[in-house]
């Protein structure tokens, strides 16, 4: 009942816009980045959505700002196509100049993606994982920069950390026989000079053909292994699968991060995931430079933090610092005082030439006749059946009760006493030397 209430009230909350810069001067937006922070920081099950903005401050332009990627391309080549995503539209194939503007511009893009590095956005995945804190990363990106700090990446959830939607640039596909291989100096070079190159395994298969006087079937060229507009994504049976996998694991926060969130396919996994972190009871935080239009995403987004991903991480940290802290810098296990080991038996010590020979004494020690240098030692130690067991090995020699070990001595005091015992039989073995020296 209360998790109804809470969904229908948040049906009618549009999602409320925090500015960073103003948090200084606005005591009601520093509350409401208070309760964000303290948000994330209680979340045990974490997704992510993220888009090219976690990516501009490692020199990679995103798409639709005024210096983003389909500006660029409109500037550079202002005759060959509309606008600059017509680049990124499957419509591109109908054009072969649009095809060699496409091959000339991702082997470019892709050379600045091999120069740039992780930034604090990229790092905080990997610590949200090193934590146990993160459920899945859904990443727009082609770029994978996420693998510079150790994360899987893929379509695969059991074997990926970080699933890409729109697939890695880093690799090359053929578009008829689906082979994906690594890019070559060579592949790369024929690509940015504006040609598709041939893959080996189709051009193979057609030589054989061609030898043997059959038909020659079509030979399919190797581009860039992402997912254009208008084409049905090849693995997206997997990627739907890896969805529901991480939904019915009961997420508690979503956070989305640099996206503008334009995708259409986008849009209807980050209206998925926000209900069931509704449900319960998270918060769905999103972080971006850009505007939100507030109507749509009413009762999906609670908070639009209007500022740079890396700038909001930053204060993150500075106002939950133990989110950031590293396992390894903690203790493993509270520490406790050790504990008192119980009490072992001592093993006896027969005296050269002394005790019955039935007796099987655990070990054998000289002792010093000097009583002040008498040190009772043992290099074994064997398990007592009771606490009052007979002490093995000492002789009743002067007559006397044999010697037995009570609950009421400690180690230290059951040691002093077998200790003047055995200077007493010394002591009593020595004049009884002496009478009979003397007697006879």
């Amino acid at each position: 009942m209360a998790a109804a209430a809470t969904n229908l009230a948040r049906q009618n909350c549009i999602p409320k816009t925090l500015r960073l810069r103003d948090a200084n001067k606005d005591v009601e937006t520093e509350h409401a980045l208070c309760a964000v922070s303290t948000s994330v920081a209680r979340a045990k099950r974490i997704l992510l959505v993220t888009g090219a903005g976690i990516s501009c401050n490692a020199g990679i332009p995103d798409f639709r700002s005024e210096d983003g990627l389909y500006a660029m391309v409109k500037k550079e080549y202002p005759t060959a196509v509309v606008k600059g995503r017509d680049l990124f539209d499957a419509i591109l194939f109908n054009s072969p100049v649009s095809v060699s503007v496409f091959c000339t511009f991702m082997a470019r893009l892709r050379s600045c993606m091999l120069r740039a590095r992780s930034t604090a956005a990229h790092k905080f995945i990997k610590h949200l994982y090193d934590c146990n804190r993160l459920l899945r990363c859904y990443t727009q990106n082609i770029d994978g920069l996420e693998g510079q700090d150790g994360l899987r990446l893929g379509v695969e959830g059991k074997s990926a950390e970080v699933v890409q939607l729109h697939g890695d640039i880093h690799m090359l596909k053929c578009t008829f026989c689906g082979l994906k291989v690594s890019w070559s100096k060579e592949q790369h070079d024929a690509l940015e000079s504006g040609n598709v190159p041939e893959c080996h395994i189709c051009s193979e298969k057609a030589e054989e053909r061609t030898n043997a006087g059959k038909r020659c079937p079509r030979v399919g060229g190797l581009l860039p292994n992402i997912v254009l507009y208008g084409e049905e994504h090849p693995d997206g049976d997997v990627i739907g699968r890896c969805i529901d996998s991480d939904i019915k694991s009961r997420p508690d926060c979503l956070i989305i991060v640099g996206t503008s969130l334009k995708v259409i396919g986008v849009k209807k996994l980050i209206r998925k995931m926000a209900k069931a972190v509704h449900d319960r009871g998270g918060v769905v935080i999103f972080v971006n430079k850009g505007s939100l239009a507030v109507s749509s995403w009413k009762g999906v987004i609670d908070y639009h933090i209007e500022t740079d991903c890396d700038e909001w991480i930053d204060d993150l940290r500075r106002r939950q610092p133990s989110l950031f802290l590293k396992q390894s810098t903690l203790p493993l296990r509270p520490t406790k005082p050790a504990k008192i080991k119980p009490r072992q038996k001592q093993d006896s010590i027969i005296l050269a030439g002394q005790g019955n020979a039935s007796q099987k004494p655990a070990c054998r020690e000289n002792i010093s006749r000097d009583p002040a240098a008498t040190r009772i030692t043992s290099t074994k130690k064997r398990k007592a059946e009771t606490d009052t067991d007979l002490v093995c090995g000492i002789n009743n020699t002067n007559q006397a009760r044999p010697l037995k070990r009570t609950s009421g001595l400690t180690t230290e005091e059951f040691d002093d006493a077998l200790a003047a015992r055995m200077r007493s039989i010394l002591k009593t073995k020595e004049l009884e030397n002496i009478i009979n020296i003397s007697t006879g």
